[in-house]
């Protein structure tokens, strides 16, 4: 598994697993890969990939470079690239710069095609949203 790869650390990025049976709320910053199979509710921020996998749950606000989801997803998102796999489901409302759906794949709600300076402003509405809610 690439994971436990001991090779060049150059090559190797770092794994957040969030397994299934877990259930956790809040903000939550990742600068590491995240892989969910259990269930967050919340607000999420990553730099880098969330895979929500086939028993995995997120609900609430995200912000990421790449969110691919074989679960479910219910929420708002802002991401540079959203991958929806056949056992995927999107329920919610999306800005999005790349966005793939596959076959048996579904997705719920709105999206926005934007431009990188468009989704710098979606962020700061997820981020005042969450501030309010305090």
């Amino acid at each position: 598994m690439a994971i436990f790869n001991k090779g060049s650390i150059a090559s190797v990025s770092e794994t957040t697993v969030i397994s299934s049976g877990a259930r956790i709320e809040g903000n939550f910053y990742f600068d590491s890969m995240l892989h969910l199979d259990g269930e967050i509710t919340g607000v999420v921020h990553s730099s880098n990939v969330i895979v929500i996998g086939k028993s995995g749950v997120l609900k609430g606000q995200v912000k990421a470079n790449k969110i691919v989801i074989n679960g479910l997803f219910e929420g708002e998102m802002s991401v540079d690239s959203l991958e929806i796999l056949s056992g995927g489901v999107l329920n919610g409302n999306i800005i999005v710069k790349q966005l793939s759906i596959e076959n048996g794949g579904k997705f719920n709600g709105s999206s926005k095609i934007v431009e990188k300076d468009e989704e710098v402003a979606m962020v700061d509405v997820i981020e005042e949203k969450s501030q309010d809610a305090s």
